[in-house]
């Protein structure tokens, strides 16, 4: 969405690869109904892999990569994002890795320009980027991306969690470098207001976190995650009188929690359709 010259780069870069893809799966979004593709390099270049391309006038990441992982076919699927750049070897080490460790998902080292590298080890990942990994399909296409996250924040961890209920563990690996070049328009920056952002107080934390803790949290864990959040939020905010503090924020957690609920029994509707 708006950024066809860094996905065309993306492109290039998989074409040049050591290790060739077989497919390649690309879901097109843009909201205007009367909109044209703007990926006319598709169709007008020759690529020595298929290209799987999907227009669809609706926005979200969710959506999107659910019709993506419906498309594969190959024994292992990598998630990318459109304005990333990847040596030409890295397919080759990814499965180089994948056999050496006998790994079914690998998250990669993902740097913008400029940072460095936080964890030098190759360590098993408490998290998922949706943007930065190889995992085996048999295991993704057990799961989704649950639609209750979208335009929200979650759905990375809450993917991440299904594949490791499926028996998939994740594994961070230093050595295999994705650049993140996070293009400075297009995607999905120009997001619609949620319902509860126009709410006074806002509920805290977000919604879709929040259904994200009670989807995959135990209790004890979420009193922990409250008493945290409280604590931590203190000094970031205007009230300093602790009584006053407590009693707006288990209003703004009791908004959030009420939120998730709803986001969470229209994720089921969405399912059952």
């Amino acid at each position: 969405m708006g950024r066809a010259e860094y996905l065309y780069d993306v492109l290039k870069d998989f074409s040049v690869q050591t290790h060739l893809p077989k497919k390649i799966i690309i879901v097109e979004q843009n909201p205007n109904i009367t909109s044209a593709s703007e990926l006319e390099f598709i169709k007008g270049e020759n690529w020595p892999f298929e290209i799987v391309h999907h227009f669809i006038h609706r926005t979200g990441a969710c959506k999107a990569r659910n019709i993506a992982l419906k498309e594969v076919t190959s024994e292992y699927v990598f998630f990318a994002d459109d304005d990333i750049r990847i040596s030409r070897n890295l397919l080759e080490n990814i499965f180089s890795e994948i056999k050496r460790y006998d790994l079914c998902a690998v998250n990669m080292n993902c740097r913008q320009p400029g940072e460095e590298t936080v964890f030098g080890k190759i360590k098993q990942w408490g998290s998922f980027g949706s943007g930065t990994s190889v995992v085996k399909s048999l295991y993704a296409k057990k799961c989704r991306f649950s639609e209750i996250f979208e335009h929200g924040h979650g759905e990375d961890t809450d993917f991440g969690m299904q594949l490791r209920r499926v028996g998939c563990d994740i594994i961070y690996h230093p050595n295999l470098e994705i650049a993140h070049l996070k293009a400075p328009m297009g995607g999905f920056r120009e997001k619609p207001i949620l319902e509860w952002e126009t709410e006074d107080p806002l509920p805290k934390p977000s919604p879709t976190v929040m259904a994200y803790a009670l989807r995959n949290y135990t209790p004890h864990q979420i009193r922990g995650y409250k008493i945290s959040l409280f604590i931590k939020f203190y000094p970031r905010q205007k009230i300093k009188n602790p009584v006053s503090y407590i009693s707006s924020m288990n209003k703004r957690w009791k908004k959030s929690m009420d939120w998730a609920e709803k986001l969470m029994k229209q994720g089921q509707s969405l399912r059952s359709t």
